[in-house]
C-alpha cells in the first residue's frame, strides 16, 4: 500500500525540542525512579508547509533525552532533507539498514532506533495531516474513534489513592508497579482490589525484577488476587527456556514487548506472551508497530502499545490502536506530566474506561511550541 498517495512527501525543514520540566513526585519503578519529565520532539515540515510530530523515546535516565536529540540533529538531515517518501514504511526500513554499521560501531542500538522511531512518526502524521485524515484512517479507514484505556504508573508508595483518583476521571482499568518486596506488593494488590467493581481490571508490571522461581512464586499469588496480567517479571532478554516455563507454570496472562528490539525477538516472544506492548518510540515508530500489532493479532495475541512519556507517543500509539483492533487497551500514565497535558490537552478525555480520538488530520492536534516554552531545554532546526 502507499501510504502517501497525494504524492511524495518531501521534507523541507526539520526541528528538534527539548524541553523538561519538574514533577511533585517521582514516578517509581522497581530498577529506579523518574525524577522529572523530558521529552524530545521532532517536527518534519513538507514543501508545502505542512508538519508532522514524533516524540524521541528517552525518559529513563533523563540524562540521555539531549543527547538523543542530538543525534538526531547529526544523522535526520542527511536521511530526509530534500528527499522523496513515497512509501513511509519502506522509507524506515531504509533508514533503519542505513544506520546499521553506525548502531554497531557505537554501541548505541537504543538512541538510533529512537531516533528512527521518531521520524517515522512525524511522516506517518505529516502524511494523514496532507490527506486531511486522522492518522488512524490513513492506517485502517475502517479505524475505531473509540478505544479501552489503562490508568498506569501507580507507585508502590501511593498505588490505591492514585488508583481511586483515576477512578474518578473516569478509568476502569488500572496498572500497578510492584516487584518492591512480597509485603509491599501484596498490600497494594489487596487494596486496590478491594476497592474495585464489577468490570473493573487491575494489571501489574514488576519491570524486569525478578528471577524465574521469584516470578513463579509472585505469579501464584498474583493469579489469586485475580490480577489480570502480569508484565515484564524477569528480564526480557532471559533465556527462551525461562520465559516458557514461566508461561506453562502460570495461571494468569503474560505480558511483555516493549523492550524487545527486533522481529525476531518478538517473533519468538509470540509464543509465549498473551499481551503484546510495543513501544512506538522505544523502536519501530508507526511503521513497525503496526505490523507487530497485526502479526499479534493473528496469532491470537491482544495488542497494547507500551508507553510512559510525551503526549506524541501517546497520540501516535492511541491511532495505531484504533487502528489495528482487537481487545487491546491503551495505556495512560496518570502521573502528573505538563508537557505530555500541553501537547494532548483534553483530546484524550477518559469516560467509562475508555477514550475517544480527535477527529483532527493527523494527530488530531495542534502543537502550540509557545505554551511550552517555559519549559524548552534546547532547540535546534535544519534546513
Amino acid at each position: 500500500m502507499n501510504e502517501t498517495a497525494s504524492g511524495p512527501i518531501r521534507v523541507a525543514r526539520i526541528r528538534i525540542e527539548v524541553f523538561r520540566a519538574p514533577m511533585p513526585s517521582p514516578v517509581v519503578v522497581s530498577f529506579g525512579s523518574i525524577a522529572e519529565r523530558v521529552v524530545a520532539m521532532v517536527a518534519l515540515e513538507d514543501s508545502d508547509g505542512v508538519t508532522g510530530w514524533g516524540d524521541i523515546w528517552g525518559n529513563f535516565p533523563s540524562i540521555t533525552t539531549e543527547y538523543r536529540a542530538r543525534l538526531a540533529g547529526r544523522l535526520l538531515p542527511d536521511l530526509l532533507l530534500g528527499r522523496a517518501v513515497d512509501d513511509i514504511p519502506a522509507n524506515y526500513a531504509g533508514m533503519m539498514r542505513q544506520l546499521r554499521v553506525l548502531a554497531i560501531q557505537s554501541g548505541e542500538y537504543g538512541p538510533v532506533a529512537a531516533v528512527v522511531a521518531a521520524a517515522d512518526q512525524a511522516l506517518w502524521d505529516l502524511a494523514a495531516r496532507r490527506r486531511g485524515v486522522p492518522l488512524r484512517r490513513l492506517l485502517d479507514p475502517g479505524a475505531r474513534d473509540r478505544i479501552p484505556a489503562y490508568a498506569s504508573g501507580l507507585n508502590p508508595d501511593d498505588g490505591p489513592e492514585m488508583a481511586a483518583a483515576a477512578r474518578e476521571a473516569g478509568h476502569r482499568n488500572f496498572k500497578l508497579k510492584v516487584g518492591f518486596g512480597e509485603q509491599t506488593d501484596r498490600g497494594n494488590v489487596e487494596a486496590i482490589r478491594r476497592d474495585m467493581d464489577g468490570g473493573e481490571r487491575l494489571f501489574v508490571d514488576a519491570n524486569q525484577r525478578w528471577d524465574l522461581e521469584t516470578a513463579q512464586k509472585a505469579a501464584e499469588w498474583l493469579a489469586d488476587a485475580g490480577v489480570g496480567w502480569l508484565e515484564e517479571p524477569i528480564r526480557a532478554d532471559a533465556p527462551d527456556e525461562h520465559w516458557q516455563r514461566l508461561r506453562t507454570a502460570m495461571r494468569l496472562p503474560l505480558a511483555g514487548g516493549e523492550n524487545l528490539p527486533d522481529h525476531g525477538l518478538i517473533d519468538r516472544a509470540l509464543g509465549w506472551l498473551d499481551f503484546m506492548q510495543p513501544d512506538v518510540g522505544k523502536w519501530g515508530g508507526v511503521s513497525d508497530n503496526a505490523a507487530i500489532a497485526r502479526r499479534a493479532l493473528a496469532r491470537g495475541r491482544t495488542y497494547c502499545p507500551h508507553w510512559l512519556a510525551g503526549g506524541l507517543g501517546l497520540l501516535h500509539s492511541a491511532n495505531i490502536l484504533a487502528a489495528v483492533g482487537g481487545g487491546g487497551l491503551l495505556e495512560m500514565d496518570v502521573n502528573p506530566n505538563p508537557l505530555r497535558d500541553a501537547v494532548v490537552g483534553d483530546a484524550l478525555e477518559v469516560e467509562d474506561g475508555h477514550v475517544r480520538l480527535p477527529d483532527g488530520p493527523g494527530l488530531g492536534v495542534e502543537i502550540d511550541l509557545e505554551a511550552m516554552a517555559g519549559w524548552r531545554a534546547a532547540s535546534e532546526e535544519f534546513a
